[in-house]
């Protein structure tokens, strides 16, 4: 495992983030309360040993052979657990409280990632609403040559001709998502989001309540989805509605971005 997998619980600073990938002697870290993804409660006075950018041992005290060149840090009142990972963010959308595409910069996605890792946070979907500087970022992510979370995400997404998602409300430019009125131009949508190496597709049903006309046709949601797996790519459903909800898993949709909410389930 490497280390930058690891975060602090709670946002709590601590050094195991400023490890250099080059240091001579490996790095242990003492007293710490570990949450280590596999084990039924957390492991209290644990032991987490980083030899270069990777975790070389982690566990209680006892079992736990501290190398005798290794570097101690103490960091007694401290939480060490696995990275998080956020499978359904949004990035650029937002800045403060003020909401559309002039917020979608590089600036403002690098300082939101960073604000992920603040967090726990070190791998995030952006599933949807991106726009056309998404594929360079996620790949300097990937690469690990910008500070902050790993980004995966949705190209732009598919929306609904003066439907879903409601203008009024995500305030995207035209190249942050698709609206396709027919089967065939949803099917475009997805063979051009494949061309841009979307990690997936996303496609809304949902009438926000009936602020919006309309949802997508069935016709439509079926001719994605269809497309979308004969390109190997998996589809994500926003939804609201249970009966929505059941109609596009019936229709071969891999994820619900949300839950049921007019219904109990």
């Amino acid at each position: 495992m490497r280390w930058n997998a690891l975060l602090p619980a709670l946002a709590v600073a601590t050094t195991l983030s400023c490890v250099d990938d080059a240091a001579a002697r490996p790095l242990a870290f003492t007293g710490v309360r570990l949450i280590d993804g596999q084990s039924s409660k957390p492991i209290e006075d644990a032991v987490l040993i980083v030899d270069g950018e990777r975790i070389i041992a982690a566990g209680s005290r006892t079992t736990v052979v501290v190398p005798s060149n290794a570097e101690i840090r103490d960091l007694h009142g401290r939480t060490i657990m696995p990275g998080l990972i956020s499978d359904h963010s949004h990035v650029g959308i937002v800045h403060g409280v003020d909401v559309g595409a002039q917020n979608y910069t590089r600036e403002n996605i690098l300082a939101q990632l960073k604000a992920y890792t603040a967090r726990g946070v070190t791998t995030v979907m952006a599933l949807g609403l991106n726009g056309a500087i998404m594929p360079e970022i996620r790949a300097e992510a990937h690469a690990g040559r910008i500070p902050g979370a790993d980004l995966f995400g949705v190209d732009r997404g598919i929306g609904v001709p003066d439907g879903g998602p409601p203008q009024a409300m995500v305030r995207v430019s035209p190249d942050q998502l698709f609206r396709p009125a027919s089967a065939e131009e949803g099917r475009d949508a997805v063979r051009a989001m494949k061309e841009r190496g979307t990690d997936m597709v996303k496609l809304w049903l949902d009438d926000f309540g009936g602020s919006v006309p309309a949802k997508m046709q069935p016709a439509v949601y079926a001719a994605v989805i269809d497309e979308a797996h004969r390109l190997g790519l998996r589809v994500a459903a926003h939804v609201h509605d249970l009966e929505d909800a059941r109609a596009v898993v019936r229709a071969g949709a891999d994820v619900l971005a949300h839950g049921v909410r007019d219904k109990p389930v």
